[in-house]
């Protein structure tokens, strides 16, 4: 439901980091949810995202990164 906040016209955040409902898919505790932040990051970008806030920047950005250059391409 991210499309409802763009029409206000100012940058949208997420943090999707380690988040219960990651938790509930994937039935982990919060400290293995990388790959679901990750998933739930680049859904976010994908839906218009600006800024995402995050655990682990680091894989978050390189796969920011990639998803990115590829959508670009």
């Amino acid at each position: 439901n991210l499309d409802k906040f763009k029409r206000f016209n100012l940058p949208i955040m997420v943090g999707p980091s380690r988040k219960s409902f990651i938790g509930t898919i994937l039935n982990t505790a919060a400290s293995q949810r990388l790959e679901g932040t990750i998933a739930a990051s680049l859904v976010s970008v994908l839906n218009g995202t600006n800024y995402l806030r995050v655990h682990d920047v680091a894989p978050i950005k390189k796969a920011v990164c990639v998803f990115e250059t590829i959508m670009n391409s």
